[in-house]
């Protein structure tokens, strides 16, 4: 018998496990396991299975022991969770053991997938998380957008005005449609944003060939500030609260006197408190605040108006995040204190024939004292055209071999396509004496080959005209007719014999449309061409408008045929 065989001490070398055996899931133990010490045979790995409660999250946790090759010298040890999924068996990659990833780190893993992938009254698994792991590398979670950018309305205002030019940004550009706002609009709009103050001196607005406002700063000598540069500049000179018209006060030495002129009870959106604040916390009811104290119902319509195309730029340029819905200003979400309308005396009337013709013989003789005016409302009489497009209307737009009077897109009312008006011969006789009157004294500008407009200003000297810059510009052309009218309604009534006589401009389309209609009996399929509606129902509303002598006459003729009515004995 071997001596070394009844030695009592215990053997020295280390037991190679040939099974695994579960382990408690303890830093310590997870530590001592090394890979030399195990019987690894064919496999690459073994699974060592934890020591834990099997009503508990740790239900499942393994431990995975790779061989790796003889040049490792560390272990690589990696947790794993098995579960049933659809009757079926699976294994959840947790992480590997390392510093940074131990028992504390494990646990709360299988905490979070406890509470988030399996039932809480039956513990069974209701989602894979596997699945779930190959959808988060599928799947980016997109970036929080919704949050506004905390713009003021003001810096609003400055970047609806313009003040990103050099960025491609215009300046008031219209809400829904494609392009930008016409000059009348943009002084509207300005006006509400920024005038009632002496900035509004420093800018002023001109249509291109597209009919879209194009801002023209100007500089003011009265107050010694020379021409902005940029919307920037403009507002760098005069910051929100500066420059505010105030109530004028003189005195009269004659009358020994103090006159006090007030300001105007409206005011700017961009030197009030209210421009300070956030775009996206505007309110209907913060407008209506805004309104009370405005003079009418149309001003508190067009502030009303100024705040939805701020609201809307703030949401063009991202603002207000990716979700902020419509717009919640509005005419129809704002209250405005409805005001009673004086009804307009020139909303059913038009001119006869006869009054028509007086009204040709006074243009002739005022003429000669309101020169390019009275050939104004003659063109519109015989054109039917309005007087904001004749305005302006320029010398080439003229076309007497073709017969036609090209208006183009950018200043005709509908701005969708260039429109034709027909040169009849009494047409072609208005132009010819417009045309003529280069060779009055003091015209011979209107001659030149490059004065574009076919209705020049007489606002200027003669010499003025001679600057290409000035006669190409917009203040080379006529810019209204207030002057005339009040004294050709006055030669009107004197020659008619009528004190109650009424005329304005807006009657020569009126007339013009009526006398057609009936020239062409009654056919509005075909004057609708002549007037360039786009459809027959908006000529019938507002256009048809016959005389009451006229309207008689029908009744008469429509009675007539009703012989069968007599007076009673």
């Amino acid at each position: 018998m071997s001596i070394q065989k009844l030695d009592r001490r215990l053997d020295q070398t280390d037991i190679k496990q040939t099974r695994p055996e579960p382990i408690r899931f303890r830093e310590d133990i997870i530590n001592k396991i090394r890979k030399q010490n195990i019987q690894f045979g064919n496999r690459t790995d073994i699974l060592i299975p934890f020591i834990v409660s099997k009503d508990s999250h740790q239900r499942g946790l393994k431990l995975r022991i790779y061989k790796g090759s003889i040049k490792d010298k560390d272990t690589k040890k990696v947790f794993y969770l098995q579960f049933w999924f659809n009757k079926r068996a699976n294994k959840y990659r947790l992480g590997d053991y390392s510093q940074t990833f131990g028992v504390k780190e494990c646990n709360e893993a299988l905490i979070e997938l406890h509470n988030t992938h399996t039932d809480s009254k039956t513990g069974f698994w209701i989602k894979n998380p596997n699945e779930t792991a190959r959808d988060e590398k599928r799947i980016v979670p997109k970036e929080d957008t919704s949050l506004p950018l905390g713009k003021t309305i003001n810096e609003t205002i400055e970047s609806y005005c313009g003040s990103e030019e050099e960025e491609g940004h215009r300046g008031f550009l219209k809400d829904l449609k494609q392009g930008h706002k016409t000059s009348k609009s943009a002084k509207t709009i300005w006006r509400c944003l920024a005038g009632y103050n002496k900035r509004q001196s420093l800018v002023t607005f001109e249509d291109d060939n597209d009919g879209y406002a194009v801002r023209k700063f100007l500089s003011n000598k009265h107050l010694r500030i020379q021409t902005p540069v940029s919307w920037k500049d403009l507002f760098r000179k005069f910051p929100s609260g500066h420059g505010i018209i105030k109530d004028r006060e003189y005195y009269n030495r004659r009358q020994k006197k103090t006159y006090v002129i007030p300001a105007s009870k409206n005011k700017s959106i961009y030197d009030s408190s209210l421009g300070k604040s956030l775009i996206e916390d505007l309110t209907p009811g913060d407008v209506e605040h805004w309104c009370k104290d405005l003079t009418s119902m149309e001003v508190k319509k067009d502030y009303v108006k100024v705040f939805t195309s701020l609201w809307i730029w703030a949401r063009k340029r991202g603002w207000l995040g990716t979700n902020p819905g419509l717009s919640p200003i509005s005419l129809e979400t704002v209250y405005v204190k409805k005001e009673i309308r004086k009804d307009s005396i020139y909303t059913d009337i038009s001119i006869s024939l006869p009054e028509l013709e007086i009204f040709h013989e006074s243009c002739e003789e005022l003429s000669k004292d309101f020169p390019f005016k009275a050939e104004l409302h003659q063109l519109m009489a015989v054109t039917g055209i309005r007087k904001a497009e004749a305005l302006k209307l320029k010398k080439e737009y003229i076309n007497f071999d073709e017969k036609e009077i090209l208006l183009p897109k950018g200043i005709n009312k509908q701005r969708y396509k260039d429109q034709i008006v027909t040169i009849t011969p009494e047409v072609e006789i208005v132009l010819r004496n417009i045309l003529d009157m280069g060779d009055r004294k003091g015209f011979s500008h209107y001659k030149m080959k490059d004065f574009p407009w076919l209705f020049p200003t007489r606002k200027w000297k003669e010499d003025r005209y001679f600057d290409k810059e000035f006669r190409m510009g917009i203040q080379g052309r006529l810019g209204g007719d207030e002057g005339f009218i009040p004294v050709l309604r006055k030669r009107m009534r004197q020659k008619l014999g009528d004190p109650d006589l009424v005329y304005a401009p807006k009657l020569l389309r009126k007339t013009f449309i009526t006398l057609s209609r009936q020239q062409l009996d009654g056919r509005s399929d075909k004057v609708k061409h002549l007037s360039r509606h786009s459809s027959e129902g908006i000529l019938e509303a507002n256009y048809d408008k016959p005389g009451r002598a006229e309207i008689q006459e029908w009744g008469n003729k429509a009675t007539s045929i009703m012989t069968f009515i007599k007076r009673r004995a």
